[in-house]
């Protein structure tokens, strides 16, 4: 498309949404680390100019990303959670079939702090985190509809460590490797199992620990 300057809020919110669009397709063609902001912009028939319109950076672009891909989790979540938790075990595993409908989501959570908050901007990585508190707030809330003996501190306990879990889990997981064209050596026995075996019996132990 060629190039038109947006003019209002509404066509700015469109051009936003191109951009993050863009930055999403280009990282399921080549990958985070080889998408460029300049690459963005060609994706839109922006130039580089242009695009500094919007983003001072691809890492802003990829907050923004992750955060929308963070609230459709939640929305996901609460969704599929309309009650009362009767079944722990069929909870654990619908909870990681959850999680897996969301895994860019995962796979950007997983490198934030130690790759794309590095250079990105500060107005944007405050945004990032009062979302993020706001995303985990919605979650805690639903901890507490799913499990009603929860006090609010558990239910927080919850909410940080089932996500800690899965974000230090899923990069080993045979389903992220194959997304990001990862060799695998099944006959070494570690690194090829995939994401729910390495989750559920995790997720099994939290819940437990926190009956007590």
């Amino acid at each position: 498309m060629g190039f038109i300057r947006a003019r209002g809020e509404e066509q700015k919110k469109i051009r936003i949404q191109q951009i993050v669009d863009a930055a999403a397709m280009l990282y399921e063609e080549v990958g985070y680390d080889k998408v460029t902001f300049s690459q963005i912009g060609r994706k839109l028939s922006f130039s580089r100019l242009n695009l500094y319109n919007y983003y001072h950076c691809k890492e802003d672009i990829f907050l923004t990303l992750l955060l929308q891909d963070r609230w459709k989790m939640v929305e996901d979540a609460k969704e599929t959670f309309s009650g009362a938790v009767t079944d722990r075990d069929e909870f654990c595993l619908t909870w990681a079939s959850l999680l897996l409908r969301h895994q860019r989501m995962l796979s950007l959570f997983s490198i934030t702090n130690t790759v794309i908050l590095r250079d990105a901007s500060s107005e944007m990585h405050r945004r990032f985190r009062m979302e993020m508190s706001q995303a985990s707030d919605e979650l805690i809330a639903l901890a507490q509809k799913m499990f009603s003996g929860f006090t609010p501190e558990q239910a927080y306990f919850f909410v940080e460590c089932e996500s800690s879990y899965a974000l230090t889990l899923y990069p080993a997981s045979l389903e992220y490797k194959t997304s990001q064209h990862i060799d695998i050596f099944p006959d070494v026995g570690r690194g090829a199992r995939h994401f729910v075996s390495l989750y559920v019996p995790i997720l099994k132990i939290l819940l437990k620990g926190l009956e007590k």
